[in-house]
């Protein structure tokens, strides 16, 4: 068997990939692609149908796009150092963790789950949701909610490169340096419990009369949070026997 290893931030990521698949697989199980797909879902309208379907798109593209940072950091995969490069992968980076924040909250909601507030106060302390407010969003008036004060923020050019961004406050104030790659497995790491609670309530909720679909999706719930601790699952065969192999992370570079 061929050995393989994946850093922490990489293995997170494929976890996020890997509920969301499963959602979406679940979703397609669920409706059948017949009429009344909200009614099907339990949707509170038919309009909810579309935002489902939206929200699971959001998730994988912003998913595609994390990857290439993790992959290729701020600088891109150039052999120039391009200073305008770095700050559109710094705002599109921000602004892909922030949209799928925001797509995965959509479907906890959609799919009525409970402890909505309580992942929303935990998103909000993310860090990579208050650089995206500060860098991405609210430059010249962002309120610090604690202290009720409006600054403004900027990235220092010069320190921007790889995963590393450097913050001034107002006109230098304060500088403050950020591991963007650590920032965005702390993201990745949020996700995982939103999308587990997500998948959870669905499964459960859809399919609570239907015994034979209620183990398999037990079971494919089993898996995801064996992939959620950092493990590998690869299929030889077919995928109803899975070969579980664990595969520990190596030390982020």
């Amino acid at each position: 068997m061929k050995e393989c290893s994946v850093t922490t931030s990489d293995s997170k990521l494929i976890a996020v990939d890997a509920y969301c698949d499963s959602f979406r697989e679940l979703v397609n199980d669920r409706t059948g692609w017949k009429e009344n797909p909200a009614q099907r879902l339990r949707l509170n309208s038919d309009n909810d149908w579309s935002f489902v379907c939206v929200a699971m798109d959001i998730l994988g593209d912003a998913s595609l796009a994390l990857h290439n940072f993790f992959k290729f950091g701020l600088d891109g995969p150039t052999r120039y150092d391009e200073t305008g490069e770095k700050y559109l992968r710094l705002y599109g980076l921000l602004s892909a963790a922030y949209i799928q924040q925001q797509a995965a909250l959509k479907l906890h909601k959609l799919m009525n789950c409970t402890a909505q507030k309580d992942f929303k106060n935990q998103v909000d302390k993310l860090e990579i949701r208050g650089l995206r407010h500060q860098l991405a969003s609210h430059s010249l008036d962002c309120l610090d909610l604690d202290d009720k004060i409006i600054s403004a923020y900027v990235p220092v050019r010069f320190d921007l490169r790889g995963f590393n961004c450097t913050v001034a406050e107002n006109r230098g104030d304060r500088l403050v340096s950020y591991d963007l790659r650590e920032a965005v497995t702390a993201h990745c790491i949020f996700l995982l419990d939103l999308l587990d609670a997500i998948y959870e309530k669905s499964y459960k909720t859809l399919f609570k009369s239907e015994t034979a679909r209620l183990t398999i999706y037990q079971g494919r719930l089993k898996e995801l949070r064996v992939i959620k601790a950092g493990a590998l699952i690869l299929h030889r065969g077919s995928p109803n026997s899975p070969r579980i192999v664990l595969v520990a992370a190596t030390p982020n570079s």
